[in-house]
């Protein structure tokens, strides 16, 4: 059969494949879809530690867009993207069998990539009277891709005749299958509008500030993208069972791969936000730390210098050790001069501790919260300085109780 039907065309129209840049298409807005994916999935089960239906329904409209690309690829080396002359019968048969099958990856992956948007909304608490319209979105969108689905499956007696025209088989009219995807992008326009609004709403009576409601309602409105797609990619539907298929629906495809991969995204990119918030926090906290090691580092060679500069009663230097010894002694017992023999051990330990840790938290209207937990009864934001002194030594039987108390002295800075 592959040399029977081999029609070609011109040279002028043969030398030219709009193949190179769909491949390119394909490849980016699988990993695009894919990368947002695996980070959702990275703050959901790490950060939020809570994995919803919204997670599983955006991972199965992933593989969906996964399997797309395959199918794709599989479609390019078959003759998608150059002119139908230029094939052989066969190869458009090939071509026209995994057209068949991407169709109805689409199909499948927009009802997950919309079923995720509705659980994602269901996790809010609010009013039944907000929940019911959701539930009944998602079971409209199950119930109406389903049907379409089985019909375009099922749109030849046999099956193979949907993509093989040499198959003896009754098939849909050329107005029929046109009707099956008018149906489908009516359904996914109406929805596409639908959840993108409907947060507006949702979100108005949640206890979150107005800039995150804001900032939310912004991510779900990227949804209306989607939707504006569809309306293009149905307009132009029509090329996609013409008389050059595999030149003139390759606008058609375009419109149709970033209307799934945006939709993958703009389901994601809100569930985003807690991740953003732990990374900002830790790039904020490792910076500030960063500052402080500095200035703490210099201040310390400073001071050994000093420590090293200076003479004791002998003429000689005193070391570190000592130095902070006869510090301690004096911040314990001023003006009292150091037993050197009597002495046998003595420690000075400084300590500061600075504890601003952001616990992220899913708070009660299911979204991550963020807190702030302060040090040791401190305000949030301040900072804890203890300073311990602990110095064992000698210690006559005359020691008063006052003394003895100084032996910690602890101070504190808030």
């Amino acid at each position: 059969m592959e040399n029977a039907g081999n029609n070609v065309g011109p040279p002028s129209e043969c030398s030219y494949s709009r193949a190179p840049g769909m491949l390119v298409t394909t490849l980016v807005v699988t990993i695009f879809a894919s990368v947002v994916t695996f980070l959702r999935l990275g703050v959901r089960i790490w950060v939020v530690r809570k994995v919803g239906l919204d997670d599983y329904t955006i991972v199965a409209a992933t593989l969906g867009i996964i399997i797309g690309c395959g199918l794709v690829i599989v479609q390019i080396h078959y003759g998608f993207g150059k002119h139908k002359a230029c094939l052989s019968e066969w190869h458009y048969i090939e071509f026209q069998k995994y057209s068949y099958g991407e169709w109805i990856q689409t199909f499948q992956t927009l009802m997950f990539n919309k079923l995720s948007i509705c659980f994602f909304l269901l996790r809010i608490p609010v009013e039944t009277r907000y929940i019911r319209p959701i539930q009944g979105t998602v079971i409209g969108l199950i119930v109406s891709n389903i049907a379409l689905t089985l019909v375009w499956i099922f749109q030849c007696n046999p099956i193979a005749g949907a993509w093989n025209t040499n198959v003896p088989a009754k098939c849909f009219t050329y107005a029929q299958l046109q009707r099956i995807i008018i149906s489908q992008a009516i359904i996914s326009i109406i929805s596409d509008f639908m959840l993108a609004l409907f947060p507006i709403v949702l979100l108005w009576k949640v206890q979150i500030s107005l800039r995150i409601k804001a900032g939310l309602c912004f991510l779900m409105a990227l949804g209306l993208i989607t939707a504006a797609f569809c309306i293009v990619r149905t307009v132009l539907n029509y090329q996609n069972v013409n008389q050059d298929g595999t030149w003139e629906s390759v606008p058609n495809w375009y419109f149709r791969s970033w209307e799934v991969c945006i939709g993958i995204v703009a389901a994601s990119i809100p569930a985003l936000r807690p991740g953003y918030r732990v990374l900002s926090s830790t790039l904020h906290s490792y910076a500030s730390a960063r500052g402080s090691s500095r200035r703490t580092g210099s201040g310390d060679s400073g001071q050994k210098a000093l420590a090293v500069e200076k003479p004791n009663a002998g003429g000689k230097n005193v070391d570190e050790l000592e130095d902070k010894i006869h510090l301690a002694q004096e911040l314990v017992q001023p003006g009292v001069k150091p037993d050197e023999d009597g002495m046998r051990e003595a420690r000075h330990t400084a300590k500061v501790e600075t504890e601003k840790r952001r616990v992220v938290r899913e708070g009660d209207d299911g979204f991550a919260m963020e807190g702030l937990r302060g040090d040791l009864g401190a305000g949030e934001g301040q900072i804890l300085k203890t300073t311990w002194f602990d110095v064992e030594g000698g210690r006559s039987g005359s020691e008063s109780s006052a003394e003895r108390d100084l032996e910690r002295g602890q101070r504190n800075f808030i």
